[in-house]
């Protein structure tokens, strides 16, 4: 017999003295009429009987018993009364002193004979189980990628992060994400449904009897993590008791636990819709929200759940976990914060609230909070990681490269260790040392794609492009859908000028990601490279499209515009490049160049004028300056400025010979 089978279960209950021998004899009974919902193989012939000819009737009554079809009210009668006669024989027997011989073992269904049994209800039976039961932790299920090293782990209580992703080729230049291990934790509650019920005069078990007793087992096996077997009982107490507020709750328990997580905020409604207050509710329906990345309704709950209960930490971690995927890191740390205060222990917390603090730019504040971390845990990788990441963008370079060094000492088998430290010395420009330090990282993983992208990154600034394309293609070999490498594998073609099939990168790019706004924009390069006007054109006005900021676009659209002279649209792309970025001293040099095509000279001087302050050493502008002013009749003035290009640039020095004579 399975364990899954009720009857079992009940045996196992009489045993212990959780029911009474008249209650297991009522419970049975109603059983074997409810075979449909149920598994039984041969449970009857495992029953004992204290009475040879109460045996005999009883199996002769089960052969008549065939599944699915229930009894009349005249049959329960009869069995009802069999019941008593057994149970009044053996209550004379016990008066007399007189104790039944226990018949042989004939299973693992047979039951000892007990004296002077507990009378309780069936209502009482299931609030004493409720009330013996704690917390138990059902299997930990990942979430989301993040950094390598010790990190959270829990339902809300901690989150691991995974190794570091590198854009770009680098390890500390791009964001770390969370890996989400939820650990569900289910405490019983005493419904009121089944503590309210007064015993009623009825002998036997009723269908609500049956409903209660199926919702007891499913939230027994519930809290034994046995979700699955859970399952069909919690069903058979819907059947029986749909407006069971607490049988959906568990039901939706074990959809969220299965991962189904629709089906669970299906039944987590029904909950809401009788009982707004119900707060484990609104904690797991804003769980399954989260997973599948509904992160505003997903905070919504938590949000309700934490106004009914403002220290429920599950529920201000997790609003910080929403908060930080939407981008509102302020927020995330107030959360975080609230977090903190109630577990003040968890380091967890503090990491996350250091990292929103990164991605905040709030790099010093930050710093003291992965500085706090590995007060508490000096071997904490991503605190090290995002710590030397801090430092380098505060410009404290050595800082950062001391942090390394001690980061090797404590981790020297860490792969990503390796990465960093690579990276790091790319940035000092020692990139023979960083190809040294991939070589390391080599040693310890062969087979990690974000190594080989890392030592084509050095190569490529060695100005080795064979090299580093085969790095790249390595990479590739080991994910196919590495972005970085097939990114960089691209601006390795560009300089091996095999410009047809980085193209063919940026066209794949595109398609499986048509806002790609750096595909479209190396995409027009290419095309503007080999003069195809009308391509780069397309492809700057869609990035344009997708980014009204990009200044680049529009600085290489102008270039377009005025080379095939259409100067008000050449203007127009200056103008809205030097509004974005009026640093910008290109882009005021060829509206200079415009305007002296166009023969307003006053604005072209301007133009000069302003690359000039931005930028001293200008050739250009100071040349075409002079050639004005000279025109002008303002010899010393134009002499001055042909004299600075000459001292810039030697090589055009012999070209103005004669305008530097004065």
């Amino acid at each position: 017999m399975s364990d899954e089978d009720p009857i079992k279960i009940l045996q196992i209950r009489f045993a212990k003295g959780e029911i009474t021998a008249e209650q297991y004899e009522q419970m049975l009974s109603f059983l074997t009429r409810d075979v449909s919902s149920f598994k039984q193989s041969e449970t009857e012939k495992k029953i004992e009987n204290h009475d040879s000819s109460s045996s005999q009737a009883a199996t002769s009554e089960e052969e008549t018993i065939e599944p699915a079809i229930e009894t009349t009210d005249k049959e329960t009668d009869k069995d009802v009364d069999k019941e008593v006669d057994k149970e009044s024989k053996t209550e004379e027997k016990n008066k007399e002193g007189i104790e039944e011989e226990p018949e042989e073992k004939s299973g693992a269904g047979s039951e000892p004979v007990l004296t002077e049994p507990e009378r309780t209800t069936v209502k009482e039976i299931a609030s004493a189980i409720a009330d013996a039961e704690g917390p138990v932790s059902s299997d930990a299920e990942p979430l989301h990628e993040e950094v390598a090293g010790a990190t959270y782990n829990g339902e809300g209580e901690a989150i691991q992060p995974e190794e570091e992703e590198f854009a770009s080729g680098t390890v500390l230049d791009t964001p770390i994400t969370d890996e989400q291990i939820e650990s569900i934790e289910i405490s019983e509650e005493i419904p009121e449904e089944l503590t309210e019920k007064t015993e009623t005069s009825e002998s036997f078990l009723s269908q609500e009897d049956l409903g209660n007793v199926c919702y007891v087992t499913a939230v027994n096996l519930v809290q034994a993590g046995e979700f699955e077997k859970a399952y069909p009982f919690i069903e058979k107490s819907l059947t029986i008791q749909p407006d069971l507020t607490l049988s959906w709750l568990y039901k939706g328990f074990i959809h969220h636990n299965r991962k189904e997580y629709e089906e669970a905020i299906f039944c987590f409604d029904k909950v809401i819709a009788k009982d707004p207050f119900q707060i484990r509710a609104w904690l797991f329906k804003g769980y399954s929200l989260f997973h599948l990345h509904q992160d505003e309704k997903a905070l919504d709950c938590f949000n309700r759940v934490i106004k009914e209960d403002k220290k429920q930490l599950r529920a201000l971690i997790y609003k910080g976990y929403c908060l930080k995927n939407l981008k509102r890191f302020r927020d995330a740390v107030k959360a975080f914060d609230a977090s903190i205060l109630v577990s003040p222990k968890d380091l967890n917390l503090r990491l996350n609230k250091g990292i929103c603090l990164f991605e905040d730019k709030q790099y010093y504040e930050a710093l003291n909070a992965f500085d706090k971390v590995l007060e508490l845990d000096k071997r904490n990788l991503s605190a090290w990681l995002y710590k030397i990441r801090c430092l380098i963008k505060m410009d404290r370079i050595q800082e950062a490269f001391q942090s390394s060094g001690k980061l090797l000492e404590i981790q020297p088998h860490e792969v990503s260790v390796w990465l960093a430290r690579a990276d790091l010395l790319l940035k000092m420009k020692k990139v023979e040392e960083a190809l040294d330090a991939t070589k390391k990282s080599l040693l310890l993983d062969k087979w990690n794609p974000d190594t080989w992208n890392l030592r084509g990154l050095c190569f490529y600034k060695l100005g080795k492009f064979d090299e580093a394309l085969q790095c790249y293609d390595n990479a590739l070999k080991i994910n196919s859908k590495h972005l970085d490498a097939m990114k960089n594998r691209a601006l390795c073609l560009h300089k091996l000028k095999r410009h047809s099939d980085a193209l063919e990168y940026y066209d794949h790019a595109i398609a499986g990601n048509p806002n790609n706004t750096e595909a479209w924009f190396n995409r027009g390069l290419i095309f503007h490279k080999a003069k195809n006007f009308e391509e780069a054109l397309n492809s700057y006005t869609k990035v344009i499209e997708l980014d009204k900021f990009h200044v680049k676009a529009y600085f290489n659209k102008g270039l377009i515009h005025r080379q095939i002279e259409q100067y008000f649209e050449a203007l127009q792309s200056f103008s809205q490049a030097t509004s974005i970025d009026p640093s910008f001293a290109s882009a005021w040099y060829h509206m200079g160049l415009i305007y002296t095509d166009l023969v307003r000279h006053k604005e072209a001087l301007q133009c000069y004028d302003k690359t000039l302050k931005l930028n001293p050493k200008h050739v250009g502008a100071l040349l075409n300056k002079g050639v004005i002013l000279e025109d002008a009749g303002l010899k010393r003035e134009a002499f001055m400025c042909f004299q600075k290009a000459a001292n810039l640039d030697t090589k055009i020095a012999a070209s103005i010979k004669g305008r530097m004579v004065h």
